[in-house]
């Protein structure tokens, strides 16, 4: 059998809740039975919803992609400088379709520091990701881009007023 998360993946096991089958990195043991990172996202919450007290697990596991109930790992969590910099191309990119709220007038100057303060965790819910690793290496290629483009944009301020020194 095949991983229903990843196609070119053997599968190890079968979730005891939807019964889909996943590779060693699309699990997560809870209480002695294998749980599809979907379904254990969806108990994590409902358990921390219901007691306040997050669910017993061996390992959460990589539950990205899978919406609200993804468990944010603790080491992507912090400012995202690709989502507040490039904001609006950043959020069709990693589908945080919220982002878009930049283009709005006055709402867009509040929300690009909101993607800048939300963008990992968001990034993280609404795509899927391989790793915490790949995540992290394709939010380091966002942040480069983004100053990429600062950097372009003053530069060219600073030829305009140059250029305006000169002729005028």
């Amino acid at each position: 059998m095949k991983c229903a998360y990843h196609q070119d993946r053997v599968a190890v096991g079968q979730c005891s809740n939807c019964g889909c089958y996943v590779c060693p990195e699309c699990y997560t043991m809870i209480s002695d039975k294998i749980c599809c990172n979907l379904c254990a996202g969806h108990m994590y919450s409902r358990a921390s919803m219901a007691t306040g007290v997050a669910a017993t697990t061996t390992s959460i596991g990589n539950t990205s992609g899978t919406g609200k109930a993804a468990v944010v790992p603790a080491e992507i969590k912090g400012w995202n400088w690709g989502a507040f910099l490039l904001n609006w191309i950043w959020s069709i990119g990693n589908n945080v379709w919220l982002g878009l709220l930049c283009w709005i007038p006055y709402a867009g100057i509040v929300m690009v520091f909101i993607l800048g303060a939300k963008g990992n965790k968001w990034a993280w819910q609404n795509k899927k990701w391989d790793s915490i690793e790949h995540f992290r290496k394709t939010q380091r290629k966002w942040m480069w881009a983004g100053l990429g483009v600062a950097l372009a944009y003053i530069a060219l301020i600073v030829i305009a007023v140059i250029a305006e020194a000169a002729t005028g």
